[in-house]
């Protein structure tokens, strides 16, 4: 999902001109480098991005990267959440959402409300501490004897997309008010997320909606 500025990051990027020196190297890396390293990583805030490369803030500090060097870079949350909390808010966005059955099946919780369109009306969470892979086939099961197609949200670090299905599915950004009210927001509408940024919102995690 494409960073936007004022989220937190990390870049990895090529070592050479232009572009930041190695932190690992101030430090002393413990045990020493055998060869000098090619590749590092910046974590921090992102100020800007251009054609001509990132600006990231690293404790108060502008750092700039080259668009050249960069090899990639992926979002963070806006601080550091377990997993537990991620559980709690996935919890809160299900429960907020009204479905005509719920039940639970191996720490799964499914919905199902043919009449809705809301993404967590048809759609399978994994909400019990110990919610995998190995109990998609019985949710699988769950959706078929009802005759709906069976999905799934995937949260961040909960569960890999990979174990789930062959296929990566929709992006979304789940965003913390102020207050702590979470939302969802589609990763493909910049616009609001944009919108709740300028809100206060910030990054709590993210999921994939996939097809089982």
């Amino acid at each position: 999902m494409e960073p936007l500025p004022g989220d937190r990051v990390v870049v990895r990027y090529r070592l050479g001109a232009g572009g930041p020196d190695d932190w690992r190297a101030a430090s002393g890396p413990n045990p020493a480098f055998e060869r000098a390293p090619t590749l590092s990583d910046l974590t921090g805030i992102l100020a800007s991005a251009t054609p001509d490369g990132l600006v990231i803030e690293r404790d108060g500090v502008p750092e700039h990267v080259p668009a050249a060097a960069v090899t990639s870079i992926r979002q963070l949350s806006a601080r550091v959440v377990r997993n537990s909390e991620i559980r709690a808010v996935e919890r809160i966005l299900t429960d907020a959402v009204a479905a005509a059955e719920r039940a639970e099946v191996d720490g799964w919780t499914v919905s199902a409300d043919p009449s809705s369109a809301a993404v967590r009306a048809n759609a399978a969470v994994p909400l019990e501490f110990g919610a995998n892979a190995a109990g998609l086939d019985r949710v699988r099961d769950w959706y078929t004897s009802r005759g709906i197609a069976a999905r799934a949200v995937v949260p961040e670090r909960l569960l890999r997309t990979a174990e789930a299905s062959a296929s990566a599915g929709a992006a979304y950004e789940v965003l913390v008010a102020p207050d702590g009210t979470p939302v969802e927001v589609p990763g493909v509408d910049r616009g609001e997320r944009l919108r709740r940024r300028a809100d206060g919102y910030a990054l709590h995690h993210t999921f994939r909606l996939i097809d089982l």
